[in-house]
């Protein structure tokens, strides 16, 4: 379980930033 988590983290913190990103990339425009 403790390396799911290990995996799992991550992606989810890698989406976040990415639909941060696209965010202010759609702001800028």
């Amino acid at each position: 379980m403790e390396v799911d988590m290990a995996w799992t983290k991550p992606t989810v913190s890698e989406i976040s930033v990415g639909l941060e990103i696209n965010s202010y990339a759609c702001a800028e425009k």
